[in-house]
């Protein structure tokens, strides 16, 4: 199963993540803020990809890469955000991957499986 940390404040963006991730075999940690971040970020790492809000209630999501990189944490970054003015800097950050809110299933899911294998649940008979 995949672990997927997901930043994000917003209880609806989250929701939908859940939604649209519930059909995969993935098991999906949630952090509201930068407090949650660094407390649920620990060695060894455990999480197959994280998915980065930008703007949070104490930091923002370039900060909270910023310290990913500086410790040498290996984990893929998607960027999920409305603030496209952003881009060049999480770019310079080396982070290629960003999904503009609101976004469709189809290409938050396409992002996803650029990093790691979704497994689909097993359907009930």
């Amino acid at each position: 199963m995949k672990k997927i940390l997901i930043i994000e404040d917003n209880d609806l963006n989250y929701l939908l993540v859940e939604e649209i991730l519930s059909d995969y075999n993935v098991e999906i940690i949630r952090a509201r803020d930068g407090k949650e971040f660094y407390s649920k970020i620990k060695r060894p790492v455990d999480y197959d990809l994280i998915l980065m809000d930008m703007m949070l209630p104490d930091t923002n999501g370039i900060a909270l890469t910023k310290f990913l990189i500086r410790e040498n944490y290996d984990i893929p970054i998607i960027f999920m955000s409305a603030s496209t003015d952003k881009y060049k800097e999480i770019s310079d950050l080396g982070i290629k991957n960003f999904i503009a809110k609101p976004f469709y299933q189809e290409v938050f899911i396409g992002n996803i499986r650029n990093y790691i294998e979704l497994e689909r649940l097993k359907e009930c008979a």
